[in-house]
């Protein structure tokens, strides 16, 4: 580390100034005026720059006349396809490996179903319950739809949109000494209230700006380095690898709450998965891990600072930004990364949100297993008539985040439920869409029962605290 203050013009200015860009695009409300594009209006609105985009996007390719997303949405499925078999011994490994191997290619065999209108006859009978809502002319109006129909336009567009948007922002939050400068600050708590080294804190962030997957591998390099002990590794990836901003979006845009809440959801969200940790680090399954290094590796101990700290938390984020490349190369790298990453993610949202859809018309079993969230739903007072959907959308989420935000996409709902359905999914972190995929991919030593464990105590907790900010957010629910 550079000890002195001898950085150049240009450094400071990367330090101080390109940071902004990624905080004004995820965190700043601008306000834009009704536009058309390719026939199709988009209403004035403020929210943020990102949304803002995603907007735009999918009126050129989806919402207006050209109907392209759809074989976008398609083609990145197909590039999935072609990661599993070129790169067959990491995906087939072990036998979890290839049940969700074969879970992503099931994915895939319905997006096909949804693109050109094929397959099963109930994936294609329109149903109220999953219409769309539709302003027009100051009046509100509902067209009912397929699965397909509600499983490409509410999820697979606008994650295909607005992950690589939120990834083409992350570099001016990640790469230029932001993130290393605030992991020093945080470093003299991370160990007393986390049980975790300062230099996580790193990571722990770009977890929740970036992506789990890259959290994921990030964690599995540093534990493979003697950088942290196993313990360390399982409890950052199954507490704060939760699913990033551009998921947020997607969770905050379902149920209403993004014009009017998004900085409220986000933060509040944040500090919900600061204090689930801090509980779970304490209790069974987290404390009953091995806390030692990885197998035959020399462990490396991080630096501590106990003296000027500011001053070492400057040094490190301008190194970072001494070094840091050209912008626009960043993007192309993270990027490319996405792209592998938003391929695995449509595969398995295909699947999970078909397959649950249908579970959810059809069976009983997801409102079966929410019966152990209805007390606490009562405890944090949902309203009576909406308390089978929250718990519900609580079990759901187990299967894939996205669906609870689905269930109060469409109807009256208060904001307590919409707030709840959006928040839950990302404190919870884990789920079997896709986090799973991705954390089992890795070379960590993961238990599956382990995580069903944690996920199990993480919602509990979720829906305490999520109905508890709803009550200060909102009031008590008339």
């Amino acid at each position: 580390m550079n000890q002195g203050s001898n950085y150049s013009t240009a450094a400071y200015l990367k330090f101080a100034l390109l940071p902004i860009i990624g905080i004004l695009a995820f965190f700043i409300n601008i306000p834009l005026p009704e536009m058309t594009i390719m026939g199709y209006t988009l209403a004035a609105r403020t929210t943020i720059t990102i949304n803002h985009l995603t907007g735009i996007i999918r009126a050129f390719l989806w919402d207006g006349n050209f109907k392209a997303m759809p074989f976008i949405v398609l083609a990145l499925a197909l590039y999935g396809v072609v990661d599993l078999i070129l790169r067959r011994d990491k995906h087939f490994g072990n036998t979890l490996g290839k049940v969700f191997a074969c879970i992503k290619i099931t994915g895939v065999v319905f997006i096909v179903f949804a693109v050109f209108g094929i397959g099963p006859e109930f994936l294609h009978v329109p149903r109220d319950i999953l219409a769309a809502r539709v302003v027009q002319d100051g009046t509100v109006f509902y067209i009912p739809r397929s699965i397909t129909e509600f499983v490409m336009n509410g999820v697979l567009v606008t994650i295909s949109i607005s992950i690589p948007l939120a990834a083409a922002f992350l570099p001016f939050l990640l790469n230029f000494g932001l993130v290393e400068f605030v992991g020093v600050l945080v470093r003299p708590v991370m160990r007393p209230v986390f049980r975790l080294p300062g230099r996580s804190a790193v990571i722990l962030v770009s977890a929740l700006l970036g992506n789990f997957s890259v959290a994921h591998i990030a964690v599995d390099d540093q534990y493979h380095k003697g950088q942290m002990t196993e313990r360390e590794a399982i409890t950052i990836c199954t507490g704060f690898c939760s699913a990033s901003i551009a998921f947020m979006m997607v969770l905050a845009t379902n149920t209403g709450i993004i014009d009017n809440y998004w900085n409220a959801y986000v933060w509040s969200s944040f500090f919900m998965i600061i204090l689930i940790t801090i509980v779970n680090v304490r209790i069974f399954p987290i404390t009953r891990i091995r806390d030692g290094y990885a197998p035959g590796v020399e462990p490396q101990p991080e630096q501590v600072y106990k003296t000027k700290i500011f001053k070492n938390a400057l040094a490190e984020g301008m190194d970072v930004a001494v070094k840091s490349e050209n912008p626009i190369i960043g993007i192309g790298k993270i990027m490319k990364a996405t792209i592998g990453i938003l391929a695995a993610i449509i595969m398995g949202a295909g699947f999970s949100t078909s397959v649950g859809m249908s579970l959810y018309l059809f069976t009983p079993i997801f409102e079966w297993l929410g019966f152990i969230f209805r007390p606490l739903m009562w405890l944090v007072q949902i309203p009576e008539h909406e308390i089978v959907t929250a718990s519900t959308g609580a079990a759901f989420s187990l299967l894939e985040l996205m669906i609870p935000s689905l269930l109060v996409m469409t109807g009256e709902w208060s904001y307590h439920i919409r707030y709840m359905m959006a928040v839950v999914p990302i404190t919870s972190v884990i789920f079997l869409g896709s986090f799973v995929p991705s954390l089992i991919s890795t070379n960590l030593p993961v238990k599956f029962w382990h995580l069903m464990v944690i996920w199990l105590e993480r919602m509990i907790l979720s829906v305490l605290l999520s109905g508890a900010f709803a009550l200060i957010l909102f009031g008590f629910p008339q």
